[in-house]
């Protein structure tokens, strides 16, 4: 065993026993390495470990020198965690070809100020002048240009510290490049924009905080430059951040199934650290999420930066995500909705042709048995791959309390196309098309308005036939009052309130949408729905939220107003019976007597006077 695997195995052993405090991916990314290291010889394991080419990496970033701090000047020692990190990414080997890595992405997350960047700049480094590539083309990025100057940045200056290093290797530091002309090799920061890496052949590239990236582009320009090459490296670092749509979370929702064994990626080695498991409050959850403390970061200042978190909530995002890695204050606390609070809104026998009317007694203002009760709809789709919802929603009176009603209905992609979705709309919609002449006549609903995603423009067929279509600007200013009102129809025992939203008990998959949805509260105490989950979809419960902002508007939904306005019905035998205040007839007048067998129609007129 070499003195850097004894370092590494030291270290391993403090995970597995508890003695330093460590999350489950932690202690999943170190049984990983053994149980590969059981693998070895095994026929789908074409991988072996030669932990010298990784301790040749420890040697090699031992001749730079931290250039910053306390420790500037002093040569590169790795911390334990870094010493298995590297020797883990270098060590090993492809049977066929011993030159060749196995390991071809690292993805990094531990708290800030841990050491990642001076890691991921030494790394580079490597890659650029010691790793016997030609043409080695190496760049950093982030999402700011300034942020990628970071890490070019320590790169110049670590070789600026190092001149001997530098002769060595025949580098030429300059101000916005780094250069080795006898291999034709070069290492530079690249701008947040994807198209600066168009037709790049990377042989080693570093992206920093994935979780303030706006879209994909970089980190998709990056992974198809290091395709292009048989031994490259494209490594991923950073902190936890509040963003579950950025491709952060999506890169760190795969590395999770991957540690779980849900997903097989033997290319990818994964390393977190978090305070996930841990109350965010102690000072173990600090430990667990930063493995450099006492080191890089000074763990009395996290101390500090904790502490004024729990006086200050609106410090808390910040800190758990940037200092603990939760993504979007952990995983227990992020869930817009749990699945107690949603339990009783499914109904078993909710059906939509039994609401196409108002019934008679419902509300005051209902007096016939065939008045026709008001509809909205919410219709969401997120592309033309995916799943369409079309949610129609109504309102009815139960003791005198509004109570809403959700029927969810889903088109495949096949059939989810503009025209489609509106030829489903018109099939339940009451359409007069004048002269006497109406569709749907017997089964049809009164449809008011139809709200719809802003980025999507339905069928102008609907407007034609008298439906408003209205669309749903997606921000927190348009979705935190509708998600706060239907928070507010949802059962709460301490309040003694029962559920006054419903939907079918049938649909699983509105209940998985509602509870797929992660949302906290900004500053400016907003919510913000955002997938729990980057593969799964949240569109039923958007269209829902659709229709309920809709529902919400004074008037859309309610009941007819309670008219002064008598209506007297008289029956063959004489009796007068006229709407009562509940909407039933009232008897004013039993049946007349009869006179030698008939009466005269001007008797019953006068009994109406």
């Amino acid at each position: 065993m070499t003195p850097y695997e004894k370092i590494a195995a030291s270290w391993e052993e403090e995970i597995l026993s508890g003695t330093r405090p460590s999350c489950i991916w932690t202690r999943k990314a170190v049984e990983r390495q053994r149980a590969d290291l059981l693998r070895q010889g095994s026929a789908d394991f074409p991988y072996v470990w030669r932990p010298d080419d990784g301790g040749d990496v420890i040697d090699f970033i031992a001749c730079l020198k931290h250039v910053k701090g306390e420790c500037a000047g002093r040569s590169f020692v790795l911390s334990p965690w870094q010493v298995w990190l590297v020797l883990v990414l270098f060590s090993w080997k492809r049977i066929d070809d011993t030159h060749l890595r196995r390991y071809r992405r690292l993805f990094l997350e531990c708290g800030k100020s841990s050491g990642k960047t001076a890691l991921s700049s030494a790394l580079l480094l490597y890659l650029l002048c010691a790793d016997n590539e030609g043409g080695a083309e190496v760049v950093c990025a982030a999402r700011a240009t300034s942020q990628a100057r970071q890490c070019f940045d320590s790169c110049r200056d670590m070789l600026r510290a190092c001149p001997r290093l530098v002769e060595s290797f025949g580098l030429k530091v300059l101000q916005h490049s780094i250069v080795q002309p006898s291999s034709a090799s070069t290492l530079l920061p690249v701008s947040a924009q994807g198209k600066s890496l168009a037709g790049k052949i990377l042989h080693g590239a570093s992206v920093d905080e994935l979780w303030a990236h706006y879209d994909r582009s970089v980190y998709e320009e990056m992974s198809l430059g290091c395709d292009k090459r048989n031994n490259s490296l494209l490594s991923s670092i950073g902190h936890a951040g509040e963003n579950l749509l950025s491709v952060g979370y999506e890169l760190h929702a795969t590395a999770i199934k991957m540690l779980k064994g849900e997903l097989k990626d033997e290319k990818t080695l994964a390393l977190i650290f978090s305070a996930e498991g841990y109350d965010w409050k102690t000072d173990e959850a600090i430990l667990a999420a930063n493995p450099n403390a006492g080191v890089s970061s000074y763990f009395d200042t996290m101390r500090e930066a904790q502490q004024r978190a729990v006086a200050i909530p609106s410090l808390q995002p910040a800190f758990k995500s940037h200092i603990l890695c939760l993504w979007e204050e952990g995983e227990t606390e992020k869930n817009w909705l749990e699945l107690p609070q949603i339990a009783p809104c499914r109904e078993p026998d909710l059906k939509m042709p039994d609401f196409r009317l108002w019934h008679v007694g419902e509300h005051l203002g209902i007096v016939q048995p065939d008045m026709l009760r008001p509809f909205v709809v919410g219709m969401q789709r997120t592309s033309l791959q995916e799943r369409a919802a079309v949610v129609y929603c109504c309102k009815s009176y139960l003791d005198g309390v509004e109570h809403f009603h959700l029927f969810p209905t889903y088109f495949e992609p096949s059939a989810n196309d503009d025209e489609q979705l509106a030829e489903a709309v018109f099939a339940n919609f009451r359409n007069h098309l004048g002269y006497g002449v109406t569709i749907n006549d017997e089964t049809g609903l009164k449809i008011k308005a139809l709200a719809h995603d802003s980025w999507m423009t339905p069928s102008p067929r609907l407007e034609k036939n008298g439906i408003n279509t209205l669309p749903f600007v997606r921000g927190a200013k348009t979705f935190s009052p509708v998600m706060d009102f239907f928070t507010s129809l949802l059962p709460d025992e301490k309040l003694g309130r029962t559920s006054r939203v419903h939907f079918p008990a049938v649909d699983d998959f509105l209940l998985s949408n509602l509870l797929g949805i992660h949302a906290h509260r900004d500053l400016n105490a907003n919510l913000f729905p955002r997938r729990s989950d980057p593969e799964k979809t949240i569109d039923a419960a958007l269209a829902c939220l659709y229709a309920l902002r809709l529902a919400m508007a004074p008037g859309m939904l309610d009941a007819p107003e309670q008219s002064d306005i008598k209506m007297t019905f008289i029956d063959d035998d004489g009796t007068v019976r006229q709407n009562g205040p509940n909407g039933k007839l009232v008897t004013v007048h039993g049946p007349l007597p009869e006179k030698d067998g008939s009466i005269h129609p001007g008797d019953v007129q006068g009994l109406l006077r």
